[in-house]
């Protein structure tokens, strides 16, 4: 997911941007009804920052399909995958 998330957009300054590439990305897999964004790490050697994301898609068969078209796990009844954000993300920090 990160890959694709890469792929398409700018890096991440925001928690809004984020979200919006997060719903447009995952929108032709199913509705993002649940997502969470965590900032988990930050490489004090390159000042890369990181967050983690927790969604939930509806209808449920999306996660599915999701989880076997990008590169997204699970954590309990959540999707879950980094995200690489720009240096100046505003959003929350770890």
């Amino acid at each position: 997911m990160n890959e694709a998330l890469k792929a398409g957009f700018p890096l991440f300054r925001d928690e809004h941007t984020l979200r919006y590439a997060v719903d447009l990305l995952c929108g032709k897999y199913g509705k993002v009804e649940y997502l969470r964004i965590f900032p988990v790490t930050m490489d004090t050697w390159t000042g890369a920052l990181h967050c983690l994301c927790l969604l939930q898609l509806n209808p449920p068969q999306a996660e599915t399909a999701l989880r076997s078209k990008q590169k997204v796990s699970t954590v309990g009844a959540s999707l879950a995958f980094v995200a690489d954000v720009d240096k100046e993300w505003s959003g929350p920090r770890a």
